[in-house]
């Protein structure tokens, strides 16, 4: 007979093998074959994290109420309730469940990085600030949060903090992802001096770090993008074609294209109208499905009935809200999965966002983008752009009426007709209020373009990426779009 730490320490390690299913079942059985015991608050934290892991985000949240009944007092718990609602957009409720967990323990660093990012993400940069210097001090040598206030503080890192970055990276042992943002702020600094070549060297160097600091998931996802998906995205055969779900009568919108494109400036825009349009931001939904039950050679056919299965699932556990029947999908990598997205949501609309090329590329290799595997070299840039620009113009044409392109330097230096452009195209009603949405103070944004978004548009500058022109020359005769 087990006893519930027995259940716990089996459970654990299941989950450190990520046989989550094993572990669920082992928890669950045990709670139905011993109704009458009163169940430990380690037992229940134990459930939500294997309905973490499972990503029944529903299930985890009850699991943390569990435990906040047994012991309302617990800051682990508090902040991971916390980064639930964070996750489900409830910006209100993760707030609140964060600032419960801090001033239960006011040096616990989990949680303070959740304070800084979240008011850095809603563009309260002086809270944000606060936290991140708090967290420096509790945590000196953890290079990732510099990096972090140095975007919303342009003048934090000065010549001393560049010495003890450099003293750090030349002597201290440190995870290859702090390593990876030392090199970044470097690289910046040799930015400011205009030593341009010397800050490309060290870019190389982070991404190097970067890519090595989650090495075999990165060669894994590299693969995918480079070998498998831009032979596929045209090979598709579907199956339940003509099934008639409710997904059928949807009208989303999906923003798709290049990293560093405009796209956050037309997610914001939409968002912002008369007519309240969830967005799902970069939830990656329909790459999380296809690359999982179909990127094998084996598998071309695809089950429709599945994939609507498993988005509706993954929308009820998410909590979006969606009775308008309208939302946005900024998972900008869904230009290879048109074809599939076309079939599920027939009434779709995308907007693919675009910019001078050349600029687009080094605005991707000089940001951490550190969940993208292809963004971290140069060469693979290169490639998967050339492989986009394929993929785009088989589409386009194929898809005529539900495409829009829209370039940022005419959004940016013509932002009302444009605006208007998108909103026509989408079917909304267009107003003045749209344009500005820097105001908003609701407006979450977590993408790299989330300082310049807080700020009025403005006009494209076309000399910002001139200096780096010339470290892509040699490529000029492999991509004739460089030309």
């Amino acid at each position: 007979m087990f006893n519930q730490l027995d259940v716990i320490k089996k459970a654990a390690a299941l989950i450190e093998e990520k046989k989550y299913i094993k572990a669920k079942d082992i928890l669950n059985n045990f709670i139905k074959n011993n109704k009458t015991l009163r169940i430990d608050v380690k037992f229940y934290y134990t459930l939500y994290l294997v309905s973490d892991r499972l990503r029944e985000s529903q299930n985890a949240k009850k699991y943390l109420e569990k435990c906040l009944k047994i012991n309302e007092n617990n800051h682990i718990v508090l902040n991971n309730l916390g980064n639930i609602f964070y996750r489900e957009g409830n910006i209100t409720k993760a707030e609140k469940f964060y600032l419960k967990s801090y001033n239960l323990k006011k040096d616990y660093l989990i949680v303070i990085l959740n304070l800084a990012i979240l008011y850095q993400n809603l563009g309260s940069f002086e809270k944000s600030k606060k936290y991140y210097i708090q967290a420096i001090e509790l945590s000196p040598k953890e290079l990732s949060i510099y990096y972090n206030l140095s975007r919303i503080d342009r003048s934090y890192i000065d010549d001393d903090k560049i010495s003890f970055i450099r003293n750090i990276l030349d002597k201290e042992k440190i995870r290859d992802l702090d390593a990876s943002y030392g090199f970044f702020l470097l690289a910046e600094y040799q930015k400011k001096k205009k030593n341009f070549s010397e800050e490309i060297k060290l870019l190389n160097k982070a991404h190097e770090f970067l890519f090595n600091s989650d090495k075999k998931n990165n060669l894994k996802t590299l693969d995918y993008w480079k070998k498998i998906i831009p032979k596929k995205y045209d090979k598709f055969t579907f199956k339940n074609i003509a099934d008639q779900t409710k997904l059928d009568s949807f009208k989303p919108i999906f923003i798709i294209g290049l990293p560093r494109s405009g796209s956050t400036v037309i997610e914001a825009l939409l968002s912002s109208g008369k007519s309240k349009i969830t967005s799902l931001g970069e939830s990656s939904i329909f790459n999380g499905i296809i690359a999982k039950e179909f990127s094998s050679d084996m598998k071309d056919l695809i089950d429709l009935n599945l994939v609507r299965d498993q988005i509706l699932k993954i929308y009820n556990e998410k909590n979006y809200n969606l009775e308008n029947k309208m939302f946005i999908d900024k998972s900008l990598e869904n230009f290879f999965y048109v074809d599939i997205i076309m079939k599920v949501f027939p009434k779709a609309k995308f907007i693919n966002s675009i910019r001078n090329i050349e600029d687009n590329i080094f605005a991707i290799f000089k940001q951490s983008l550190s969940k993208i595997s292809w963004t971290h070299s140069l060469e693979n840039i290169l490639e998967y752009i050339d492989n986009y620009f394929k993929v785009m113009n088989y589409f386009s044409k194929k898809y005529p009426e539900n495409m829009l392109t829209i370039n940022l330097e005419e959004l940016t230096n013509n932002s009302e007709l444009i605006s208007k452009k998108i909103y026509s195209f989408c079917g909304l009603e267009w107003s003045e209020k749209i344009l500005k949405f820097h105001d908003r103070k609701d407006l979450l944004i977590s993408t790299a373009s989330n300082i310049q978004i807080r700020e009025n548009i403005k006009k494209y500058d076309n000399e910002k990426y001139k200096p780096y022109r010339g470290y892509i020359s040699i490529f000029k005769n492999k991509y004739s779009w460089l030309n």
